[in-house]
């Protein structure tokens, strides 16, 4: 079950659903960006042991809410300020986010990888609370607007990586970033937040960065 219809409820104004608290988007822009950002500066077979024990550790309290409906209605009822309405019977994006976040930094090379997650913990957020805001068309049920927000933030993202002499420069990171507006735009059959680093990171691997 994929985040797209949540994502357009998010993007829709006016509509019959509130969209996420600004308290979600604040935790998925620091949160997820403490991953790429301890990834730079980690040493990398330290990176993907963490990663992948708090993939495990996330998957264990997912399964353990799945069987135990009280457990479920607890943690939702604790963390209502951070989950979509969804989430009750599907993994939450931040676990979908850790899997994303192991994946690319088992996959690619460090700086692809992190370049990836943060298009999505800094564009995402953007995206959602821009496109929730603007009025006029919608593609898929979002706001181009709200993707526009989302490639600034992302070009952004490749000019302070690349200024500050993190990353060097590539244009197929400013190739990645457009994938990853386009990704995110897009009604793909999964969850955002493995697909926007799977195919920007993909793409900026096959271009060499």
């Amino acid at each position: 079950m994929n985040n797209c219809a949540g994502d357009a409820l998010d993007r829709r104004p006016g509509g019959g659903v509130s969209p996420p608290p600004v308290w979600r988007r604040l935790f998925h822009l620091t949160a997820g960006s403490a991953l790429p950002v301890a990834g730079l500066f980690t040493p990398h077979q330290f990176v993907i042991p963490t990663l992948a024990a708090l993939v495990v550790i996330a998957l264990a309290v997912e399964a353990a809410r799945f069987i135990s409906g009280p457990l479920n209605r607890a943690l939702l009822q604790l963390f209502t300020p951070l989950l979509k309405q969804q989430e009750a019977r599907r993994l939450t994006g931040s676990t979908f986010m850790l899997i994303s976040g192991l994946a690319v930094f088992l996959l690619f090379d460090t700086h692809v990888a992190a370049s990836a997650m943060l298009f999505l913990s800094l564009g995402d957020p953007v995206a959602a609370l821009v496109g929730t805001r603007s009025r006029g068309p919608r593609f898929f049920g979002k706001s181009p607007v709200g993707t526009a927000g989302f490639l600034v933030v992302c070009f952004g993202v490749c000019a302070v990586l690349v200024s500050t002499g993190i990353v060097p420069f590539h244009w197929g990171l400013l190739a990645g970033a457009a994938v990853a507006g386009i990704v995110e735009l897009l009604p793909v059959p999964l969850d955002d937040n493995l697909t926007i680093p799977l195919a920007s990171g993909t793409l900026m691997y096959l271009l060499g960065v």
